[in-house]
């Protein structure tokens, strides 16, 4: 396994980190600083609407100037938003703090990126064990991510959480120094995109039917695991749930979510990418239902565990799909990553609004309903590609 491999892993445990502090900090820091309730999870919805902005733009960048000056840049945003969230706690400043989940965004944007990186350059069959093990990364962010939350949080005891805050300018220093580490790297030309197709044929090739059932599986993923992980914080609080009890539900989720890298790319090499999406799908229909029919804490524990289990099936099995795709590898990546963050972007919005408007089980019920199309498209791909290959039964990616 190539060294880089190991380096962007590294990356991405301390990218992941960030991530889950600020899911663990944002919506409590939100029911704090926001003028009502229902904003309270605005916060996290700002920083992954600066995602949606800046995905597209920051792929078309890495293929031109290549990918380590786009991630320079993500260690800057980094450090910025530690400071400015910090400023915001001490001016108790609501707005503050949204610039500060921008600018996390900016750098969640770029750093999203590590694990394609990480694939440049390797052939097909090797790309989903590299994919899955650059995402093993966040399994250390599992471990240290929630306890760096709850014992930086009165860093500063007279303004709680400004240290959880700070945490993040140190965190860039250690991913700058792995960037430094790792080779200086160039534009990738895909080698698949020698002969270009002009207008719609262009079009047509890269917006396919592939590419939706990977971004549906990986985006809705997203997006349902992100609403109902701040769905699952709000509940507990309500029900008055200690902190450290809360971060300990957090820590079991994000196991869940890293863990099963450790062999994911394997099984995707052996069944393909297309019989673990369809798996990853039942495993979360199965937690929500749990979600639903036993909703006090320990149903909540069991509930956000299987749904962090399916939303790595499903983000890997559609990152998979996607890094093998033919086409412009830079503009497919950044159709993808624009795509799910958007549809995060979604789901940390109407996080608060849903959970006081429709409450816990009924947003299950509404992710259950979310999810069903995405089972439709995977259905329809394994029907035309068998038709294509006339090999019924093939569940090959």
């Amino acid at each position: 396994m190539r060294i880089q491999t190991w380096l962007y892993s590294a990356a991405q445990a301390l990218a992941l980190t960030s991530a889950v502090i600020t899911v663990s900090i944002s919506p409590i820091v939100g029911k704090t600083l926001a003028p009502m309730p229902s904003l309270s999870t605005l916060s996290y919805g700002v920083q992954f609407a600066a995602v949606i902005v800046c995905s597209y733009l920051l792929s078309m960048s890495m293929k031109r100037f290549g990918r380590r000056p786009v991630f320079f840049l993500g260690t800057f945003s980094l450090a910025l938003g530690g400071l400015l969230g910090a400023w915001s706690i001490v001016e108790h400043s609501f707005y503050i703090n949204l610039a500060a989940h921008a600018s996390f965004g900016v750098t969640l944007s770029a750093f999203a990126f590590f694990r394609f990186a990480a694939t440049d350059g390797l052939q097909d069959k090797e790309k989903a064990k590299v994919l899955s093990l650059v995402t093993l990364g966040g399994l250390v962010a599992a471990f240290i991510g929630p306890v760096i939350a709850q014992h930086s949080r009165l860093l500063i005891e007279q303004y709680a959480f400004s240290g959880s805050y700070l945490v993040f300018t140190v965190i860039s220093v250690l991913i700058l120094l792995i960037l430094l580490a790792l080779p200086a790297d160039k534009p990738v030309t895909d080698a698949k995109v020698q002969a270009k197709p002009a207008g719609d044929k262009a079009a047509a090739k890269v917006l396919s039917l592939p590419l939706f059932v990977a971004i549906y599986s990986s985006g809705f993923g997203y997006m349902l695991m992100a609403l109902l992980m701040m769905q699952a914080s709000l509940k507990m609080s309500a029900m008055g749930v200690a902190f450290a009890d809360i971060m300990f539900v957090i820590q079991c989720h994000v196991i869940a979510m890293f863990l099963p890298s450790l062999f994911m790319g394997r099984i995707i090499s052996a069944i393909g990418a297309q019989r673990v999406i369809f798996f990853g799908y039942l495993v979360m229909f199965s937690s929500m239902l749990i979600a639903i029919y036993s909703s006090g804490y320990q149903g909540v524990l069991i509930a956000l565990i299987g749904i962090g289990l399916g939303w790595n099936i499903l983000y890997v099995g559609g990152s998979a799909m996607v890094a093998t795709l033919p086409g412009d590898a830079h503009k497919l990546q950044g159709i993808n990553e624009s795509a799910v963050a958007f549809l995060n972007t979604i789901g940390a919005l109407s996080a608060g609004y849903l959970f006081h408007a429709i409450g816990w089980g009924n947003s299950n019920w509404l992710a259950m309903t979310l999810l069903t199309p995405g089972l439709v498209l995977l259905l329809l791909n394994q029907l035309s590609k068998v038709k294509s290959q006339r090999l019924a039964g093939s569940w090959k990616s």
